[in-house]
């Protein structure tokens, strides 16, 4: 294994870690009243301004986009990131926490299918046994094990939970997709994660005017202040690393290693909040991180 690879990989899993804080984030912030759409219109905002200063200081040629490029910025903006987190949201509010987390991460699937279709990415057998080992797994780690052999008698899903999960996993899937499009037309990754999170920060600054909450901007500083660290930490600096981890390797690769994410949030959930893990939640955690080994070892 190369160094070039190492240091890619590095990147992405450091990206998922990064991810998985965000569940932290959204707990503490909710608690403090911060409404869905205002918050995830800070972390937008906290995604794609530092990236455009970046940018402006460094080289500001790469605000330049050509015309016809631009649907590609757009869709990833609106497709897959807006998209997405409008299907998560939904998701969480019409099934449990762990069933939409578990259909989120069908996304590696969906991006192994995609980029062998897109990119004539290869798929053989490891690759498609570590997918479905890490699928399994993070639905285990995101505690739907415990409740799938559970007795109760409960119903698990209902079909607007199952649809707007797989939506959420393919929103998910879609950043990996267009991100790839968009680097393979020489565009830069700041260039990316600038455009692509501006279009999405618009779309929830309409959002948020539209259910009143980006009032909310103004009444607490120091909330208004953590929604933006949260942007910072799990926005502009985990998808840059992710995006240029993924520049490195190929993109049904880089979207498996993500799947330390899950991983991430149910032992930050542990020490951080004491939500204690079930025998098969660990069983998950072991799975996952067991994929992640064997996607990246050469024998």
């Amino acid at each position: 294994m190369d160094n070039k690879f190492k240091s890619s990989a590095l990147m992405v899993i450091a990206s998922a870690v990064l991810w998985g804080l965000y569940g932290t984030f959204v707990t503490i912030l909710t608690s403090m009243g911060l409404q869905q759409n205002v918050l995830v219109f800070l972390r937008m905002l906290a995604t794609s301004l530092p990236v455009g200063l970046l940018i402006l200081a460094k080289d500001p040629s790469q605000f330049h986009i050509r015309k016809g490029d631009f649907p590609l910025f757009a869709a990833n903006g609106l497709l897959s990131l807006l998209f997405f987190t409008f299907c998560y949201t939904s998701a969480i509010k019409v099934t449990k926490i762990a069933t939409a987390a578990a259909l989120l991460y069908t996304a590696p699937v969906i991006v192994m299918i995609l980029s062998a279709i897109l990119f004539r990415e290869k798929l053989h057998a490891r690759k498609i046994l570590c997918c479905i080992l890490a699928a399994v797994g993070c639905a285990f780690a995101s505690g739907l094990g415990a409740e799938f052999f559970s007795s109760d008698g409960g119903t698990l899903i209902t079909p607007a939970g199952l649809l707007l999960g797989l939506g959420a996993g393919l929103g998910y899937a879609l950043y990996s997709i267009f991100s790839r499009l968009i680097l393979n037309r020489g565009y830069s990754v700041y260039t990316n994660v600038f455009y692509s999170f501006g279009i999405a920060m618009l779309g929830f600054l309409c959002l948020s005017c539209a259910d009143g909450s980006i009032s909310q901007v103004f009444e607490s500083p120091a909330r208004t202040l953590l929604a933006l660290l949260c942007g910072l930490l799990t926005g502009s600096l985990a998808y840059v690393l992710y995006t240029t981890g993924m520049k490195g390797m190929e993109t049904s690769r880089a979207a498996q290693l993500t799947t330390i994410e899950p991983v991430t949030a149910a032992i930050l959930g542990c020490v951080l909040f004491r939500q204690p893990l079930s025998g098969w939640e660990i069983l998950g955690i072991v799975m996952v991180v067991g994929s992640v080994i064997l996607m990246n070892t050469r024998s």
